[in-house]
């Protein structure tokens, strides 16, 4: 079978025996995928590092299988690096690794995986603050593979009233009447829901004007998030 053609986000890179890597691909088009590289660490090879680290996006060649398994990658050539220092690196190494943590690797189609994750690497050195990152990005993903936050209306009755609890196992929102029946369900001001409703909508190369997030948001809003994560994706 001829090989295809990718741009890919290395999400995730395991260094394999002496020369080779193991690395954990966002395409762009197929899905996310485990290839190896072989011998891309091997000097002859003249193949610059950026080209299988954690974080670069690469345009590559990948001889997919018909069953599971290790991908064949080749001619691994750098598109973008980000060059992200300091706090901006670390934070962007925390979203790559939640993305490999989050998406399945399986065929379906990537483009809004990985247009999010290469525009967030482009818009972070613009961030004043990395909390608002954090959360639209962390959200978007769970949003985009069907997990929630879902936040329109009550997921026990369908009431758009007195959305004040949220649940992780359901998802979003519970409202005032129906959390009794959910014990997993906790009390959300209004305005955070409002706020993660915000973070939902606003485009992610935007996001440089959220300027700041107080503690306890950010707190509520973390919760809401790693509650879904928390009964819907394993380790």
């Amino acid at each position: 079978m001829p090989p295809t053609r990718i741009r890919a986000l290395i999400l995730k890179k395991i260094n394999f025996r002496e020369t080779s890597v193991i690395v954990h691909l966002l395409t762009d088009s197929i899905g996310k995928i485990s290839g190896l590289m072989k011998g891309v660490r091997n000097p002859s090879k003249k193949i610059p590092p950026l080209a299988y680290q954690q974080g670069s996006c690469i345009e590559c060649f990948v001889y997919l299988r018909q069953k599971p398994g290790l991908e064949l990658v080749t001619r691994p050539e750098i598109i973008e690096s980000f060059n992200l220092q300091q706090e901006d690196a670390v934070l962007w190494r925390k979203l790559l690794l939640t993305a490999d943590k989050f998406i399945p690797a399986s065929r379906f189609n990537s483009k809004p995986f990985f247009d999010l994750l290469f525009t967030t690497g482009c818009v972070i050195p613009q961030a004043k603050n990395q909390r608002p990152v954090e959360i639209l990005v962390t959200e978007r993903i769970l949003f985009l593979l069907g997990f929630g936050p879902f936040l329109e209306k009550c997921l026990v009755c369908g009431s758009e009233k007195h959305l004040n609890f949220f649940s992780g196992k359901l998802g979003g929102v519970v409202c005032v009447k129906c959390q009794s029946g959910e014990p997993t369900a906790f009390r959300l001001p209004e305005k955070h829901i409002q706020v993660l409703k915000f973070f939902r909508k606003i485009p992610v190369n935007q996001i440089s004007m959220v300027k700041y997030i107080p503690d306890g948001l950010f707190i509520n809003l973390k919760k809401c998030l790693d509650e879904i994560v928390r009964y819907h994706i394993t380790d």
